[in-house]
């Protein structure tokens, strides 16, 4: 039975992820100390420098999508209230800091100031730079996030909903346990976790 791949959801998107390393043994007499996780970059492009070599780059090199200067990028945690996360998308997508709702496609890239993609790979893709509200969560808090998307993919249809995926690279220092020889130095290791990225935007 042959099967055929037909084309990807257009409000879907899969962005490059890293390939997964198996991260090493912890040396014995050590433990995992883990810090928190740095505060993610917007990714924004500026209307005077919509280069997208200009966004931040994680400590892989790994380069966040391009996002207009009035894209709101709200951080899920796993204690995040529901309801407060679906008000506060509602407050940004009703009273955006710059309004697009209504123009058509090429009056509000212009307006966001990025330009589109040539087909000789010249410029920058718009898609994502045309959010109005982007959801980020990792661990625990992805299905909170996926369950504030599903929610507006439901009751708002003027609404577009995009999921998103990708990884972000989180430190852990391997530290000596109390009783162990003080001779031994610390050291630090990269991980990688899932992330969870939602984009909500008018579709007119």
């Amino acid at each position: 039975m042959s099967s055929s791949e037909g084309p990807e959801p257009r409000d879907t998107q899969q962005l490059a992820n890293r390939p997964d390393e198996k991260l090493s043994r912890i040396p014995k007499g050590f433990r995992i100390q883990k810090r928190p996780l740095p505060a993610l970059p917007t990714g924004r492009l500026s209307r005077r420098d919509p280069d997208p070599s200009s966004t931040p780059a994680d400590l892989d090199g790994y380069r966040m999508p391009p996002r207009a200067a009035h894209t709101t990028v709200i951080k899920v945690t796993s204690k995040s209230p529901f309801m407060a996360i679906v008000k506060r998308v509602r407050k940004v997508l009703d009273n955006p800091p710059q309004p697009t709702k209504g123009l058509p496609l090429t009056a509000r890239i212009a307006a966001l100031g990025v330009r589109g993609a040539t087909g000789e790979g010249g410029g920058t893709v718009v898609g994502d730079a045309l959010d109005d509200v982007v959801l980020v969560a990792t661990g625990r808090a992805i299905s909170k996030a996926l369950e504030v998307g599903a929610f507006f993919r439901r009751t708002n249809k003027e609404v577009m909903v995009l999921f998103r995926t990708r990884t972000v690279s989180a430190i852990d220092d391997i530290v000596l346990e109390d009783d162990a020889d003080a001779d031994e130095e610390d050291q630090v290791r990269v991980r990688q976790l899932s992330c969870v990225e939602v984009g909500l935007r008018w579709r007119k």
